[in-house]
C-alpha cells in the first residue's frame, strides 16, 4: 500500500492576507533561491530574536537611573508649561502629550527590558497642597521609578515615570 500525499494547504494571514505555509518554521532551513515571502523572513528572523535569555536582573549598564529620568521630565515639564496660563481644557490633552513627549525621551537612553509607565497630572495652582500615590507590583531590587514636579502662578504639574524591569 501507497501511502496517500499529505495536503497541505494555505491560512491566510488575517493583518496582510499573505499565504502562509503550514508546518513549523523552525524545521524549516531558507536559502536566498526559495520562494519565500517577505512576511514569512520576518516571522521567522523575528523567532530568532525572541529567545529567552533568562536574565533576572539588568546589566549595572543597563539600570534605569531616576536621577537622568527626573532631569528629562524637569526638563519637558519647564519646556512646556512655562509660558502657559491654565484652563480647565488644557489638563487631558496636555497630560498626554506630556507623558508621551517624557516616554519617547526616557526611551532614547535605550534601557533594554524596561516597561515604561508615566502618568502626567496637570492642575490649577490656587496655594494648595497635594498628595498622590500609587500602587505598583514590583521586585525592589530591579524595578524603580522617577519623580518631580512643576509649577507656575496658574498651574502645576506631577510627572512620575515608572521603570519596571520584565524578565
Amino acid at each position: 500500500m501507497s501511502k496517500a500525499p499529505r495536503k497541505t494547504g494555505i491560512l491566510r494571514s488575517v493583518m496582510t492576507k499573505t499565504p502562509i505555509r503550514e508546518g513549523s518554521m523552525r524545521e524549516r532551513t531558507w536559502d536566498s533561491k526559495s520562494e519565500v515571502s517577505d512576511v514569512e523572513r520576518h516571522v521567522i528572523h523575528s523567532m530568532r530574536q525572541m529567545e529567552n535569555t533568562y536574565k533576572l536582573e539588568p546589566d549595572e549598564s543597563q539600570k534605569f537611573k531616576p536621577g537622568k529620568v527626573e532631569k528629562v521630565m524637569k526638563d519637558v515639564l519647564s519646556e512646556f508649561l512655562t509660558d502657559v496660563e491654565y484652563d480647565k481644557t488644557l489638563g487631558q490633552r496636555m497630560s498626554k502629550m506630556l507623558a508621551d513627549t517624557i516616554k519617547t525621551r526616557v526611551k532614547e537612553f535605550k534601557w533594554s527590558r524596561y516597561k515604561l509607565v508615566v502618568h502626567v497630572v496637570i492642575g490649577e495652582n490656587r496655594e494648595q497642597d497635594i498628595v498622590a500615590g500609587s500602587r505598583f507590583l514590583w521586585l525592589d531590587e530591579t524595578d524603580t521609578f522617577a519623580s518631580t514636579s512643576f509649577s507656575t502662578k496658574s498651574l502645576f504639574a506631577l510627572a512620575v515615570c515608572f521603570g519596571v524591569y520584565y524578565e
